[in-house]
């Protein structure tokens, strides 16, 4: 490959590093960007740089007006976890053509991704892909007719990833909510007693009573991230979603759990705090049916959900306090869901996401 001179396409493996959002986004400059997708995809435009948490993103528009998404990836992202990544796009585009994903843009040589060698010396992997446009979810307005169509929509990506495995969907990910008992050395974080001893039954509650059914549960390869930061939303007044983004939390683990990520960032305020939860799950089983074991222990891994959140983003803010403000964006919603749990009762909203769940959703 010419014409690359500040970098050096490397065949070899990324080294593992244990945390990922401690390491600095790749130092690529526009300039530098623009060479690679001239030479590793044969393209050229007008490029963007895009905000984002360990990789550097690089919006691309072409002359013909389509876009694009130029991704070089965080050297210390296992490469076995970037690959399942790209090898889901790659599957769900064959099993459901219509899903709003981003697809992934074969280089010049025919590869679904590069490796190179940056200004500092690093690898990292350099991947193209599709570029989504809308609403991101978290600034819009939805309307009610947005929430059965997100469920429908989130069953479509778990039944795209129902026949999909990788050898990295088994990776221990902090964020899967199997995962929970390993909160438990890591309660001393939180420094308000009260908050801490219950945040401790919560993952009490786990290993007595939820980790043993999970195993029973269907389990597949799922997104595991279904927040409003990445969702896309069809305008501010939204009634659809158009676009997922954001693959990087990718798991192997129970749909329940997957299920319960994404009910857990829609909780209202108000006497009815879990109508929202109701309509997603209407949505959601009208493609593919719900299980009363799954439904009975929703509730149960949403609390998870929120302890796995406050657990770790203080135990995060306090090792980069710099960036305390950022990291700790979820608590109050957490806080939030844990008591709007509370005033309804598990008994009560499981009758309640059992009975949504029976129900259709109306168009």
């Amino acid at each position: 490959m010419s014409g690359l001179p500040e970098f050096v396409l490397r065949p070899e493996p990324l080294p593992e590093m244990a945390d990922l959002l401690a390491q600095d986004a790749p130092s690529i400059t526009l300039d530098m960007a623009a060479e690679l997708a001239r030479d590793l995809y044969g393209i050229s435009g007008s490029i963007t740089p895009l905000s984002a948490e360990k990789d550097a993103n690089f919006r691309i528009r072409l002359d013909t007006g389509a876009q694009a998404l130029l991704k070089v990836t965080n050297t210390a992202e296992d490469r076995g976890v970037t690959d399942m990544q790209t090898a889901a796009l790659i599957h769900l585009a064959h099993v459901d053509p219509d899903l709003p994903v981003q697809r992934i843009c074969r280089s010049v040589m025919g590869r679904s991704a590069e490796i190179i060698t940056g200004p500092n010396g690093d690898p990292h992997i350099v991947r193209l892909m599709s570029f989504l446009s809308g609403t991101i979810l978290a600034g819009a307005s939805p309307t009610p007719e947005f929430y059965p169509a997100l469920g429908s929509f989130m069953a479509r990506v778990t039944r795209g990833l129902r026949g999909f495995f990788h050898p990295a969907a088994g990776h221990i990910l902090q964020w899967d909510i199997k995962q929970a008992h390993r909160l438990r050395p890591m309660l001393d974080v939180i420094g308000d007693a009260a908050m801490r001893a219950r945040v401790a039954e919560i993952v009490a509650r786990f290993d007595s009573h939820i980790a043993p059914q999970l195993s029973g549960l269907r389990a597949q390869v799922v997104h595991n991230d279904f927040n409003p930061h990445n969702l896309l939303a069809d305008g501010e007044r939204a009634s659809r979603p158009v676009g997922l983004i954001d693959f990087g939390d990718m798991v192997h683990t129970p749909i329940a759990c997957d299920l319960a990520v994404a009910c857990s960032y829609q909780v209202t305020e108000g006497d009815r705090p879990l109508d929202r939860i109701a309509q997603i799950l209407s949505g959601y089983a009208s493609v593919l049916p719900l299980e009363p074991e799954e439904l009975e222990l929703l509730p149960d891994l949403m609390r998870l959900r929120y302890a796995t959140t406050l657990i770790v983003a203080e135990r995060r803010a306090r090792a980069y306090p710099a960036n305390a403000d950022y990291i700790l964006r979820n608590t109050r919603v957490s806080l939030n869901g844990l008591d709007a749990l509370d005033r309804v009762g598990t008994s009560a909203a499981q009758d309640i996401l059992c009975a949504a769940a029976m129900e259709r959703p109306t168009r």
